[in-house]
């Protein structure tokens, strides 16, 4: 049997036979404080290894917060201590016996305790003090005893963990949790759930809102901040719309500052959604010529920032490049915003929306138009446009005179008429004027509108006068037959007809050729041409792939000529290669696809529907009628193009037409382009705005034709009609 003796402190020493092994310096401090309020508790097991020493077999973690407290001078090395003094070959089993036969307290009983501890008027920190832990684990233990009666009592029959239990702790009312803990499932364990049960409404400290309007600003306003005593990351605002109140108060004071910048309105969006509200329409802004300084000023810039990232590339870590770097990159991001403008007019159109980016920073983006101002802005865009050919054409015509006015005035030149005519047109190309002898002012010319006179028998010279618009864009025109279609379908229609035209084209040199003077005339006539003898044509990109004028296109630029080589083959040439050159060369400027109403949209169809005419394009060769298609048209416009079927003309009586007309009124669109779309497929059906007119079968004819006329035929022809004959109209005929 081992007996107990009071020991003192400087006696007493670490024996090598204790049990525990790790963790035995485990919260020496809280140990050292319990033992100073309390006491030592609990006596030491040891062993006597003479000379007054011994060796503390079971009690090292009490054995070194005594020493603590020695150290301290809270007690002195002759404070006694009871030993219970066991023999060597047992040190170790008595040790492990100690530790092992411990049962743990229940988390409960250490909650509840500080808890009637607190009840009697202690404060946190004596509490704290009194057993050497710190503040925020009382509270921590304080916050546990404050949970509902029916949480503690879970608790303690296992059917709430402990973990979930602090997640409880982050409301106080006793009905709150006790309703969360009743709609879940037990035992209730993840304490993650019982968060999301008890924040449902409430705001992260982590999210953009808040981190814009800051915590102390909320708090500051009466807003409730819900922190987790046992993870300081989980902090919850519990007032979302105070938040936002706040949030738009903070943005209120940037909305003065844009509006007086020009902008029309500025919204703020809170939300997560797009920035710009959804509105896919902005303005952009317009760029002030950078002057000299300027442009050496970035290239300064430039050239030091290339210097930095070449020298980043071998040390990517220095800390002063990078700093420098990025200095370089603002700079050169404000000179190009000083550079930048937006246009007055549509500004006061367009306006800005404000949000907040994810790190709580404001982000504003500009030139957003709403859907009832685009309209206006395409309108502005449309003036402006015209502002702008209107002053250049006035700049080419300043230009021309100045041109004209250096270059001596050639004596007025008579032209003689041919032998049968009377009339004698004269012109001063210096004045810029033309007259027509001897005409009085009662007298009718085909040169009428371009020649007037002053007096009645007077030849005073009037100048001539040129219209600036086109011919065909008229007061009142004609409208053009597009059934009402949409831009996106006249747009598809039109480019097939150009692709199909195109093709035809080039196989077409007489047609290529008449249009080819066409184009120069009108540069010519006009006066709007290019200075000197340039002629500019552009390729058509749009309908490239696919179409047979691509592989001729190819052919030439697989010569591989400069313009010098180009020049010289151009003129080694005969007359039937250059057609077809030309051909494929004007095929390839041709673009008649248009989308609308407007002069320049009719004067294209009109083109198209005469060259289609021309050259006889039978567009079911290159378009046909699908159910996309249809689903583009409105269901009266499909149920016309049923009704234009075969099948449906075939009908008997128009009665029966009728009847089914009825029946497809009924039927929804999806319906009504499947059935359009197999009606009409392999019907040739052709809407009419890519319809040919008068489109005969053309039949190449191997065998000499059945008789041909002699010259004594037609002479007798001559004689029969007293007229001069026509020798195409009569070749034609005879064909």
């Amino acid at each position: 049997m081992s007996h107990v003796q009071m020991l003192p402190l400087k006696a007493l020493q670490p024996s090598p036979l204790n049990a525990r092994r790790i963790d035995k310096k485990i919260a020496i401090d809280e140990l050292a404080a319990s033992i100073q309020a309390h006491g030592l508790l609990q006596g030491l097991s040891v062993v006597d290894v003479g000379s007054g020493k011994y060796q503390v077999s079971a009690g090292g973690r009490r054995l070194a917060a005594l020493k603590l407290l020695l150290k301290r001078k809270a007690i002195t090395s002759d404070f006694e201590i009871p030993c219970q003094i066991v023999p060597a070959d047992l040190a170790e089993e008595a040790s492990l016996a100690e530790n092992v036969q411990r049962v743990a307290m229940h988390p409960l009983d250490e909650v509840e305790a500080f808890g009637r501890l607190a009840s009697e008027g202690q404060t946190e920190d004596a509490i704290a003090a009194r057993f050497g832990a710190s503040v925020r684990h009382v509270r921590q233990r304080l916050a546990l005893a404050a949970l509902s009666p029916t949480l503690k009592d879970a608790l303690r029959k296992g059917e709430l963990g402990l973990d979930a239990a602090r997640a409880f702790c982050l409301v106080a009312e006793h009905e709150r949790q006790d309703a969360v803990f009743a709609i879940m499932t037990k035992p209730v364990s993840n304490a993650y759930a019982v968060r999301s049960y008890l924040t449902q409404g409430a705001v992260r400290v982590t999210d953009r809102l808040a981190k814009f309007v800051g915590v102390e600003a909320y708090e500051a306003a009466g807003g409730i901040v819900r922190r987790d005593l046992f993870d300081d990351s989980l902090v919850f605002l519990d007032s979302p719309d105070l938040l936002n109140e706040l949030a738009t108060g903070k943005l209120e004071e940037l909305r003065a500052p844009l509006l007086a910048k020009g902008w029309g309105w500025v919204s703020f969006n809170l939300g997560n959604g797009r920035a710009d509200g959804g509105s896919m329409y902005r303005i952009r802004p317009e760029w002030h010529q950078p002057t000299e300084e300027q442009k050496a000023a970035a290239q300064v810039i430039r050239d030091r920032a290339s210097q930095i990232e070449q020298a980043l590339v071998s040390d990517p870590t220095d800390e002063a490049l990078i700093a420098e770097l990025e200095s370089l990159r603002v700079k050169a991001h404000e000179m190009a915003d000083a550079l930048s403008f937006f246009d007055a007019e549509k500004k006061a159109l367009a306006g800005c929306v404000i949000s907040i980016d994810f790190e709580g920073h404001p982000d504003t983006v500009v030139g957003i138009v709403a859907k009832g101002d685009q309209k206006k802005i395409a309108r502005i865009d449309a003036r402006r446009d015209a502002e702008k050919a209107k002053a250049e054409a006035e700049r080419r015509r300043e230009k021309e005179r100045l041109e004209a006015e250096a270059i001596p005035a050639p004596d007025p030149v008579a032209y003689t008429p041919s032998p049968d005519g009377v009339t004698v047109l004269v012109i001063d190309p210096a004045a810029g004027t033309a007259r027509i002898a001897g005409q009085s002012r009662s007298e009718t010319s085909p040169s009428a509108d371009a020649v007037t006179s002053g007096a009645e028998g007077s030849e005073d010279i009037i100048p001539t006068t040129l219209e600036e618009r086109p011919p065909w864009e008229e007061d009142e025109p004609a409208p053009v037959n597009t059934s009402g279609f949409t831009q996106k379908t006249l747009n598809e229609l039109t480019s097939a007809r150009t692709r199909a035209i195109r093709a035809h084209l080039c196989e077409a040199p007489d047609v290529a050729l008449a249009l080819s003077v066409y184009t120069l005339g009108c540069h010519f006539m006009a006066l709007t041409g290019p200075v000197g003898m340039s002629v500019h044509a552009f390729v058509c990109h749009s309908y490239l792939d696919g179409e047979p004028l691509a592989s001729k296109r190819d052919n030439l630029k697989a010569l591989d000529l400069y313009e010098e080589n180009w020049f010289h083959w151009c003129l080694a040439q005969g007359p039937e290669a250059l057609l077809q050159t030309q051909a494929i060369l004007i095929a390839s400027t041709l673009d008649l696809s248009h989308s609308g109403n407007t002069p320049i949209c009719r004067r294209k169809q009109e083109v198209a529907d005469t060259l289609a005419t021309r050259l006889q394009v039978d567009m079911t060769k290159w378009w046909a009628p699908t159910s996309d298609f249809f689903m583009g048209l409105t269901k009266a416009q499909i149920a016309d193009a049923i009704m234009e079927s075969p099948a449906v003309l075939e009908l008997p009586t128009a009665k029966d037409r009728e009847a089914f007309a009825a029946t497809l009124a009924s039927k929804r669109k999806n319906e009504l382009a499947q059935m359009a779309a197999l009606t009409l497929d392999g019907t040739g059906w052709l809407p009419s705005v890519i319809q040919t007119d008068s489109l005969i079968d053309m039949v190449e004819r191997e065998d000499a034709p059945a008789f041909h006329i002699t010259e004594e035929g037609l002479a007798a022809l001559a004689e029969a009609e007293a007229v001069e004959p026509d020798l195409q109209s009569v070749g034609i005929a005879a064909e």
